[in-house]
């Protein structure tokens, strides 16, 4: 079965979400806080946001943080600075490649977990 990974029909759902996160975030530079201030408020916004949205848009939104999740640990592993760092983004890359695979198709599951039991022999 080939679904695509990111259905092209989210980029309206992504570009409102950007939009209201950038008025939510706009609101809070007029706020002095520590950083960590700052991140717990970026969350509580988000989780604003997400809880207005219809089951469905909620999914895909959640199929499309999966696509920038994998992308996030492709890029870890191509500017890895070190050997240890690379092995660690490869390690992190593979599991969300295999969550992914998981996610969008159910029937695979009893693969993928067959592949991380693989994985984590070779590990040990």
């Amino acid at each position: 079965m080939n679904t695509p990974i990111l259905d092209i029909s989210l980029r309206p759902y992504l570009g409102s979400f950007l939009v209201a996160m950038l008025v939510l975030g706009s609101q809070l530079k007029a706020q002095t806080q520590s950083p960590e201030q700052t991140l717990a408020a970026m969350d509580q916004c988000r989780e604003q946001v997400i809880s207005q949205l219809s089951f469905g848009d909620k999914m895909k939104m959640k199929e499309a943080m999966g696509v920038i999740q994998f992308i996030a640990a492709n890029a870890a592993v191509t500017n890895a600075p070190t050997q240890e760092d690379k092995i660690a983004a490869r390690k992190t890359l593979a599991k969300v490649k295999l969550d992914l695979i998981a996610q969008q198709d159910p029937s695979l599951k009893p693969v993928v977990d067959k592949i991380r039991t693989a994985q984590a022999a070779v590990l040990k």
